[in-house]
């Protein structure tokens, strides 16, 4: 889909620090491949998810994949279903 193919684009991307997701419907699948990303990205500092329709799961998984990456400064999940 869409979301999963732009995000596993950016897997290996050095040149972009910042992200813009903001009112994509994303929901969990696009939740499990942003997670994939940041596992392997740590030149993104900035994700911008708000107004999607993540859901508890879905932010548990991005959560989790922080631990691989320490360089986000900012995170924004305003207004998802959690």
């Amino acid at each position: 889909k869409g979301i999963t193919a732009i995000v596993d684009s950016l897997k290996y991307n050095k040149a972009i620090t910042s992200i813009n997701l903001f009112g994509n419907e994303i929901r969990l699948e696009g939740a499990r491949a942003i997670a994939d990303t940041l596992k392997h990205n740590n030149t993104i500092t900035s994700i911008d998810l708000g107004i999607n329709q993540i859901r508890e799961q879905g932010i548990r998984e991005i959560a989790t994949a922080l631990k691989y990456n320490k360089d986000i400064t900012l995170l924004n999940f305003y207004h998802n279903e959690i």
